[in-house]
C-alpha cells in the first residue's frame, strides 16, 4: 500500500495534524447500565448457579463479551427503564454483537408479554434470562457467523481498533513534542511521518473490516432475529411458568423473590407434569379470588355488594359523597354524576352468614384427560381455598367408571400443601358414572332437607347444546360452549365470596 505521507509538511496539512490524545481506551462489554441495588440482586440470584456459570464460561471462549450479555439480558427483562451506555464506551464485541442482540430482543413479538411478567420481579426475570442465555449459547456459532462473518472477525476488528487507538496516541505525543521544540528535529519529523502513515493504515484496515462485519450483519439480520425471537419466546414461557407455579402453590403468590420456599416449590412442581399443567390455571384463579375479596363488601344481615359505576346516590360510596363537602370538588362530583361514573355499591344477591361446607365432585374419566382435567383440578383447588378462607370443610370426590371413586376431605387447619398436591395429582381414568358419587333421588331428598345448592359445569365446548344428565337438580349450570373458563370461575367465585 502506497504511503500517503512523505514529508512532515504532508502530515501537517492532513487531518491528523489536529489529532488529540484519545481516551485511556477503557471500554466495557456492558451495553446497559445498572444500579448497585440491581447488581446486588443479580449477584444474589447468581449465587450457586453453577450451570449458568459453566454455560457462560464455554461461550466466553468464543465471545469474551458473552458473560456481559447474560447480565444485560437480565437487566433488559427486570429493569423498569433500561438505560444504555454510550457507544463510545462499548468494546467492539459489545457494539457489534451484544447491542444488536439486545435490540432484537426488544423488537421480538413476545417481549411485551415477557416484560409484563418480569419487570420488577427478580425470580421470573432471572429464570427467563437464564433460559434465553442457555438457548443463545447453543446457537452462538451460528449467531457469530451471521454477525461477524468469518471466524474471529470481531476479535480481529477489536485488535485493529486497539492498534489504531495506540497509533493515534503515539502520533499525538510526537506532535506535542515537535511543537514544544524551538528548533526542527529531522529525526523526530521522520518519526511523525512514519507514525502518521501507520495511523492511516490502521484506520483503513479498521474501516475495511468494519464494513465487512456490518455487511454480514445486515445480510444475516433476519436469521439472527428469528433465532433471538425463538429464545425470547422460550424465556417468556419460563417466566410465565415461574409466575404460575408460585401463584398457584405459594403461601404468598405475590412474592416472586429468591427464597428457599420458592426454590423448593419450583423444583417440586416441575417434577410433576400434572401439577405444572394445573398451575397454568390455578395461579390465575387464585388471583380472581383475591380480586373478589378486595372488591366485595358485606353489609347488614349478609346482603352482598360489590362496586360499580352509576348515578344512584342512595348507593354511592362515602368517598364519592365527601366531594359534596367542598366547593372545589362539587364540580367534579357533578361531572362524574352526569357521566354515570359515581362509584356505588351493587347488590348481587342475598347470602347467609355461616355458609355451609363445599363438596366438589370431579369427573376424571378418560374424556377429561389432559387440559380439561387440569382446568377442573384448578377449579376444585380454588373452591378449597374459598372454603379454607371462611373456615369451612371441603370434600373433593374423584369419580370415573362404575365403582371407581375417591374422597379427599379437607378440614380447616388439618391438611398440608402436600395433601393438596396429592389430591391434585389423582386421576382415576376410565368411563363416566354419576350414579356412584351421587344417587339422584337421594340427592334430591337431601337437597330439600338441607337447603343446599348444586352447581354443574359441563365441558361441552366441542359439542354445544349437549344434554346434561345432572340438570334436574342443579340450581346453576355453566357450559364451556357459552362462557370462557375464566368467566365461569369468576362467576362461581362471585357467588361464594
Amino acid at each position: 500500500m502506497r504511503k500517503p505521507y512523505r514529508t512532515i509538511e504532508d502530515v501537517l496539512r492532513s487531518p491528523w495534524a489536529a489529532i488529540e490524545r484519545p481516551g485511556e481506551g477503557v471500554t466495557t462489554d456492558r451495553v446497559l447500565r445498572s444500579t448497585r441495588l440491581e447488581d446486588s440482586i443479580y449477584a444474589d440470584l447468581r449465587d450457586g448457579d453453577n450451570v449458568l456459570e459453566q454455560t457462560e464460561g464455554e461461550a466466553a471462549k468464543k465471545l469474551p463479551s458473552f458473560p456481559a450479555l447474560s447480565r444485560d439480558v437480565f437487566q433488559s427483562f427486570y429493569s423498569l427503564m433500561p438505560r444504555k451506555n454510550g457507544e463510545d464506551m462499548l468494546s467492539t464485541a459489545a457494539r457489534k454483537f451484544n447491542a444488536p442482540i439486545l435490540e432484537h430482543i426488544t423488537q421480538s413479538g413476545d417481549y411485551p408479554t415477557l416484560k409484563a411478567v418480569c419487570e420488577g420481579r427478580e425470580l421470573p426475570a432471572y429464570e427467563a434470562a437464564s433460559e434465553f442465555i442457555t438457548r443463545t449459547a447453543g446457537e452462538l456459532d451460528s449467531l457469530l457467523a451471521h454477525t461477524g462473518g468469518e471466524k474471529n472477525a470481531l476479535d480481529t476488528l477489536e485488535k485493529l481498533e486497539n492498534a489504531e487507538r495506540q497509533a493515534q496516541n503515539d502520533l499525538a505525543g510526537l506532535l506535542e513534542r515537535m511543537r514544544a521544540m524551538k528548533e526542527r528535529d529531522s529525526g523526530l519529523e521522520q518519526s511523525i511521518v512514519d507514525v502518521a502513515n501507520k495511523v492511516e493504515s490502521k484506520r483503513r484496515q479498521v474501516e475495511a473490516v468494519g464494513k465487512l462485519v456490518d455487511a454480514n450483519t445486515a445480510k444475516g439480520k433476519e436469521t439472527v432475529a428469528a433465532a433471538v425471537a425463538m429464545a425470547v419466546s422460550a424465556a417468556a414461557e419460563k417466566a410465565e411458568e415461574v409466575q404460575s407455579i408460585i401463584g398457584a402453590w405459594g403461601d404468598d403468590p405475590g412474592n416472586l423473590e429468591k427464597s428457599e420456599a420458592n426454590a423448593g416449590l419450583l423444583a417440586l412442581v416441575r417434577k410433576s407434569p400434572v401439577l405444572r399443567d394445573i398451575s397454568k390455571y390455578l395461579g390465575r384463579f387464585r388471583e380472581i379470588f383475591a380480586q373478589g375479596k378486595r372488591n366485595g363488601y358485606a353489609y347488614g344481615r349478609g346482603e352482598k355488594y360489590s362496586l360499580e359505576l352509576g348515578r344512584d346516590l342512595s348507593r354511592a360510596i362515602t368517598s364519592e359523597l365527601a366531594m359534596l363537602a367542598s366547593p372545589q370538588t362539587i364540580p367534579l362530583f357533578l361531572r362524574k354524576y352526569q357521566r354515570g361514573q359515581i362509584k356505588q355499591y351493587q347488590r348481587r344477591e342475598p347470602i347467609y352468614k355461616g355458609m355451609g361446607d363445599i363438596i366438589c365432585c370431579l369427573d376424571e374419566s378418560i374424556s377429561t384427560k389432559g387440559d380439561p382435567a387440569a382446568w377442573g383440578k384448578a377449579v376444585a383447588l380454588t373452591l378449597l381455598e374459598i372454603a379454607e378462607d371462611s373456615g369451612r370443610n371441603f370434600a373433593l370426590i374423584h369419580f370415573s367408571g362404575t365403582g371407581s371413586f375417591q374422597v379427599d376431605v379437607f378440614q380447616p387447619g388439618e391438611y398440608s400443601m402436600e395433601d393438596k398436591m396429592r389430591a391434585a395429582e389423582t386421576f382415576l381414568d376410565g368411563g363416566t358414572d354419576f350414579q356412584t358419587p351421587m344417587e339422584q333421588e337421594q340427592l334430591q331428598v337431601e337437597q330439600a332437607a338441607r337447603q343446599f345448592t348444586v352447581t354443574g359445569v359441563l365441558l361441552d365446548k366441542g359439542d354445544p347444546g349437549m344434554a346434561f344428565s345432572l340438570e334436574p337438580f342443579c340450581q346453576n349450570i355453566y357450559r364451556t360452549s357459552e362462557l370462557l373458563g375464566d368467566e365461569i370461575v369468576r362467576e362461581m367465585i362471585t357467588k361464594r365470596v
